[in-house]
């Protein structure tokens, strides 16, 4: 009903203003850009979509291609930004435009991030490759400034779900697999606030195990790091 409506409006708008220049480049592109601020997405986007086919030698088939990308993330389809970002980033390497249409892509990444670490994180590693790539390839870029804090969100995500599933086999009394997944956590994420935890868990798991001799080392390494912990009673002899 919504998208009715607002189609209802763009008609009316439509019939209510003079005939636009569609013939040009740059009139097709400012029709675009009309409704794209009007927010109608998608007859902007086949207005940017008709610069690249019916004006393929224009100068603004870079700046369609970025409207194109810009019309998906505003209107939500991130899946579609995303790729839309990478086919920009693709087809322009080296072009100043890169550093924002990299952000923009970290963007639409972060968008895909489920809501727990329990679900599919595949959208949360890309958050953390893009803007890592953004930091490295672009330091004194204005976009690489908020990088650090969506990588430490995704990395925090990404530490969560290794420590979730460690502690699904340590219930399981896999006690093996859980011990990898603790050490595995430590070195993917050492300055994570679960490595704390994870190093206690690891000690009682090699303790369950049967594993005494690995268990004592865990539990001397453990307690050099965190010589105050409040899980040093998880890992009592």
């Amino acid at each position: 009903m919504k998208r009715f409506s607002s189609l209802f409006i763009f008609l009316l708008a439509s019939c209510a203003t003079a005939p636009k220049n569609l013939t040009t480049a740059e009139g097709t592109m400012a029709e675009g850009e009309r409704l794209l601020k009007d927010e109608f997405y998608e007859e902007a986007r086949n207005q940017f979509y008709r610069i690249k086919t019916e004006f393929p030698q224009s100068s603004l088939q870079l700046e369609a291609d970025l409207k194109i990308a810009e019309s998906y993330f505003l209107d939500e389809s991130y899946v579609a930004a995303a790729t839309a970002y990478e086919d920009f980033i693709r087809t322009y390497p080296g072009r100043k435009e890169i550093p924002m249409a990299l952000s923009q892509l970290g963007q639409c990444y972060l968008r895909q991030m489920p809501n727990t670490s329990q679900r599919d994180t595949r959208s949360t590693v890309k958050v953390v490759d893009v803007f890592t790539r953004l930091m490295i390839d672009y330091p004194d870029s204005e976009y690489a400034a908020a990088a650090p804090q969506q990588i430490e969100k995704a990395r925090n995500q990404l530490a969560t779900k290794i420590f979730d599933i460690g502690k699904f086999y340590e219930r399981s009394g896999d006690f093996d697999a859980a011990v990898r997944r603790f050490e595995e956590l430590q070195n993917q994420y050492p300055d994570s606030a679960l490595v704390e935890e994870a190093m206690a868990r690891q000690v009682q798991c090699l303790k369950k195990g049967g594993k005494a001799e690995l268990a004592d080392k865990a539990r001397k390494d453990f307690q050099e790091k965190f010589p105050k912990s409040e899980f040093t009673t998880m890992i009592a002899q």
